[in-house]
Order: structure tokens, then sequence, then C-alpha cells
């Protein structure tokens, strides 16, 4: 049976996505902890049939995890009427929580992680009443539940900002590389390797290094050893000339660092965030995604399947839409909206 402590490092690593200690020889030792796992140590500890674990935040539910036989949760609308930092029986328990055709056995705690949040873990049975002690293991976690779940909430408010700065930052073709001091790629920005392949063809090597023409293999070989003697240098080289990939070197807290900028493809983009973004209708936008990737009106109209008078017109809208006098206008009006940005339409 688990410990108190290894029911307290679950509910720790659940809270913190830390890796929690394999209670198998199978069980791989890097998984990374869950809710759902503390439920099970708790699960186990108490001898119970099933595990909850609900919250509740501005009076909507905000999440439910369970483990082991499948069972409706506590209604929440009424979970406001259970005292905190007590542990109820099924014939305590405020009425309406709970369905009056259900019968077995049942402990629930309530805490608080807010002002207007709070969390209810409940265990069942199916026949046998819990023992004492299963009320005390519950008890005992009440003191470390509201700071595990705030800093659960924090780590993923942290996580979901970092996913918006990179997808903000891949929507320019911007990324970052860390390499070693030899020159080989150590650490990337998620989905960076993906992006640079389709792009410019740009590839890992069996080491671990970015396979480049040799001409531009050299200038970063060249680069790095230019750090090792001058760490305040940001030397700025080409990854790739055609289509460019442009990459700034430097050395920032002791690693070596690559600020990478790719190419941005404008056909790329949902069509629906270029419409949405410009007020235009559907050929007005593959018009414009067409001109702001360089092609000329007659080339746009051409890969488009259009007829130059058909080309010509759609131009014609598609300047007065975006209220710019020519090609160029079209290419300024997009760099410089937020159709890169993902989020629109």
């Amino acid at each position: 049976m688990p410990s108190e402590t290894e029911l307290l490092t679950a509910l720790f690593a659940a809270a913190m996505g830390g890796a929690l200690a394999p209670r198998s020889m199978t069980a791989p030792a890097d998984k990374v902890a869950t809710w759902e796992d503390f439920l099970s140590v708790l699960l186990e500890m108490t001898h119970a049939d099933t595990a909850q674990m609900q919250l509740v935040e501005n009076g909507r539910p905000l999440q439910f995890w369970q483990v082991g036989e499948g069972r409706d949760g506590l209604n929440m609308a009424e979970s406001g009427q259970m005292r905190t930092s007590r542990v109820y029986s099924r014939s305590d328990l405020p009425a309406g929580l709970s369905p009056a055709s259900e019968a077995c056995p049942l402990r629930a705690v309530r805490w608080r992680f807010g002002a207007d949040a709070w969390g209810v873990i409940t265990l069942r049975r199916r026949s046998e009443d819990f023992r004492a002690i299963d009320g005390q293991h519950m008890s005992n976690l009440l003191p470390y539940l509201a700071p595990a779940v705030q800093g659960w909430q924090k780590r993923a408010r942290e996580r979901w900002r970092a996913a918006l700065e990179h997808q903000i930052c891949a929507g320019f073709g911007s990324s970052w590389v860390l390499f070693s001091p030899s020159g080989q790629v150590v650490d990337m920005a998620a989905g960076l390797g993906e992006r640079l392949e389709a792009v410019a063809g740009i590839r890992l090597s069996a080491e671990g290094r970015f396979v480049l023409a040799e001409e531009n293999a050299r200038a970063l070989r060249e680069a790095v050893s230019e750090l090792a003697r001058d760490p305040i240098r940001t030397p700025v080289l080409w990854l790739s000339s055609t289509p460019p990939v442009q990459m700034m070197l430097s050395v920032e807290n002791g690693d070596l660092l690559g600020r990478v900028r790719h190419e941005m493809n404008a056909r790329t983009l949902p069509l629906p965030q270029v419409m949405a973004a410009f007020n235009l209708n559907r050929s007005e936008a593959r018009l414009a995604v067409a001109l702001c990737d360089g092609l000329s009106l007659s080339e746009a109209g051409e890969t488009l399947g259009w007829t130059l008078e058909s080309t010509r017109t759609t131009s014609k809208r598609l300047f007065a839409r975006m209220g710019v006098s020519g090609q160029p206008g079209v290419i300024r009006a997009m760099y410089q909206s937020v159709v890169w940005l993902g989020g629109i339409g």
C-alpha cells in the first residue's frame, strides 16, 4: 500500500508536471505525472473503487478527473454547501450533491484554491464502508491541495503563453536554435526542424548538424569558431540563400544561440484569415496571397487558372477593398497586418 509520502509526491508531481516515481518494474521511469496518477495512488491507499477530483471556478465546472469504476461526479452546482476542511461521509453529505438512489459508501472533501474557486475529491466503494484511517488520509491532504492546484494552474497558464509566443514567432518565420561549442544542434524551437526542411530543404544530419550547402556550412563553422574567440560578437550568416534563411549567432547565458528567420509564404496562410482581416471575398483573398508572394498580375492569374480579364477585374476590386493603388500596396498591407499571427476567422 502507498505511504503518505508517496501520496504527497504524486500530488505535487501531478501539479508541477514532474516524473512520477515508477511503482512497478514495467512502468516507464520518465512518465510525466497526471492527476489520474495522483488519484490512482489515493484509490489504492484507501481501497476505493472510484476516485474523482472536480474543480469549479466562478460557478462553472473547470475540470473533472476520474479513475476506477466509471460513475457520475457530484453535482458541483450544489457543492458550495459543503464546508471546507471537513471529510464527508454518505450520511452527512448535503442534499442534492449525489443522486438519492445512490447508497454506496462515500468520502468527500472540499477545499478552496481561490476567492470563487474550489475543488472536491470523492471516493466511493461498492459495498464495505471506508475505514477511519481512509478519512484521515483525505484530511491530511487538505493543507496541500490548494497550493498544488494553484501551481498546476500557474504552470498551465505559462505553457499556454509560451505556446502563443511560439505561434506568433513562427508566423513571422522567426525561431531559435541552441548549438554546442562544436556547432551541433542541441535544441531548437518546436516545429522549426520541419519548417526549415519544408521551406529550404534544410535537415539535421545523424550527427545533429544542419545539412547545408558547402559555402553556408563553412560560414557557420567560421562563425562558431569566431564566437569561441570573441563571445561578444553577433555574426549574421545565411543557412540558405534561395530561399532565404538567415541566422544571427550570439552567446547568451553561456549558450550558443541562433536566432533564425526564414521566408514567409502567404500561400500557407489559412484563406479565411486573409478574408476576415481585409473583408475580402475568396477570389480577392487568393489573388492577394499570390501577389504578396511576389507573383506578377499575369503570373498570379495563370497560377489561379483565371483569364487575364478576370484577373484584372478582381485586382481592381482587391485594390479598392484594401485601399491601395497596386501590388506594392497589397504586399505592404499584408506584411503590416495580423494575418501571420493566427487566431482570426
